[in-house]
């Protein structure tokens, strides 16, 4: 939106600048045009009496007192149209001096014969403004000359020149022009002002000596431009501020008009805009930021339930409702995934529960079975034992009878020794019945821990 407003602007801008120029031409070329009617009127007489140079003078003079603003008129005549006259070249030339009109024999104080006023429109036969010239002064004035030639039997006989004042000129066309910020300038194709707001410019090759003063490129450029009959617009730094430069040729005059106007007045709208458009741009990135914001809010959101879910879960809350995603996008198929994997994860930690119960139970009656086992064992023990110290005392009988009847046997008589064996044969089956416990006993535990 900007960037085509702002071409819309730029153009507008571009198509004031034009009309500001065409006015100003306007204005120049109406100027010009005024200077121009009274040449050629009074020219049409000056040809129409070319025998009578009385007359002529004496017409060039009551021109010049009604026309103030015409600084000077001649009639030159080429070497020997006049036979009579002793000089070869002649020339009739009133001029203003410090209020008064004189006649002078020479113009610019030298020969007219070489100079560019009389010269060109001899040698073209044709009508055409001259060149400003520094040591061309009429009135202690520079001045420019409409000629136009003096034909008499198809023939060039002559040239009527019609002087004004370029600081007239250049005071007059500025008093008129367009706008009052508005500058003007007016140079001819070699380089030399015939209008400018400064008044020590109107002299030949003005415009090289800026250029000289002014060497960055964007100058040179656009001088190089006015001065090749172009049409343009330019932005150039004058006078310590940026300005508008619009410059084109008037058709069918060997001149350059050139506007200079302060890019503020051109470019107003422009400039009013960009501020306008900064605060279009802000609004609009607000806008977009509180957009994407909500957007982005709207779109985390079940995201958002999901890692409050995967907080809950860690913490151990497996039981806490997830509503089902209606959407169809990746955040839906993750937030159903995401369900359908709690609800396993709930199977499995219902499962792991279950089994863990069960592991429960069976370790209880493990332990009450370890236990049984633990006091089994301990009454097995007590109960070896006792059988043990039961069977020291028969063995310690046996061990004594034996040694008695090993020692006195001798002695003894048959029926001792009968009675003594009977009661060993009494001790040993008592320790026989007691080893057959105990063998009876082991077996059966060994028989247990198998």
């Amino acid at each position: 939106m900007f960037y085509y407003a702002r071409e819309a602007v730029m153009a507008e801008a571009f198509g004031k600048a034009e009309d500001l120029l065409d006015k100003f031409e306007i204005v120049v070329t109406e100027k010009l045009h005024e200077k121009e009617v009274v040449a050629r009127q009074t020219q049409w007489w000056v040809e129409q009496n070319l025998n009578d140079t009385v007359e002529i003078g004496n017409y060039i003079k009551q021109v010049l007192a009604h026309e103030p603003n015409i600084v000077g008129i001649a009639a030159a005549f080429k070497p020997g149209f006049y036979p009579d006259r002793q000089d070869k070249d002649y020339m009739i030339y009133y001029h203003r001096d410090k209020g008064r009109v004189l006649r002078s024999n020479l113009f610019a104080d030298e020969s007219y014969l070489h100079q560019p006023w009389y010269e060109a429109p001899m040698t073209h036969n044709k009508m055409m403004w001259s060149e400003p010239y520094e040591d061309y002064r009429t009135d202690g004035e520079p001045i420019i000359t409409y000629s136009i030639p003096l034909v008499k039997d198809d023939e060039v006989v002559g040239v009527y020149g019609v002087d004004i004042s370029i600081y007239w000129l250049s005071d007059t066309v500025m008093a008129l022009r367009p706008l009052p910020n508005m500058q003007g300038a007016m140079v001819t194709r070699s380089g030399a002002f015939v209008i400018h707001p400064d008044t020590s410019l109107l002299r030949p090759r003005a415009m090289f000596r800026l250029m000289e003063a002014h060497p960055e490129k964007e100058y040179s450029a656009a001088a190089y431009k006015i001065l090749s009959a172009e049409k343009g617009i330019s932005f150039l730094n004058i006078y310590g501020s940026t300005h508008l430069v619009a410059y084109g040729p008037i058709e069918e005059k060997q001149y350059e008009l050139t506007l200079f106007c302060p890019e503020n007045e051109i470019m107003g709208h422009y400039n009013s805009m960009i501020p306008l458009m900064v605060v279009v741009v802000i609004l609009s990135l607000l806008a977009i930021m509180v957009f994407c914001w909500v957007f982005i809010h709207r779109e985390l959101h079940p995201l958002r339930e999901l890692e409050s879910s995967a907080r809950q879960i860690k913490s151990g809350h497996y039981y806490t409702p997830i509503k089902t995603s209606k959407r169809i996008d990746e955040v839906g198929s993750l937030t159903n995934s995401f369900i359908a994997m709690r609800r396993s994860i709930r199977k499995h930690l219902a499962y792991i529960a279950n089994n863990k119960q069960k592991l429960a139970e069976q370790h209880k009656q493990l332990t009450i079975a370890q236990e049984r086992i633990r006091e089994a064992k301990k009454v097995k023990g007590a109960f070896l034992q006792n059988m043990s110290d039961q069977m020291i005392a028969p063995v310690n009988e046996i061990s004594r009878l034996v040694t008695e009847v090993r020692e006195h046997h001798s002695e003894m008589s048959q029926e001792q020794i009968v009675e003594l064996s009977n009661q060993v044969d009494d001790k040993t089956r008592t320790v026989t019945e007691l080893l057959a416990k105990v063998l009876e006993v082991s077996t059966k535990k060994q028989e247990d821990e198998a």
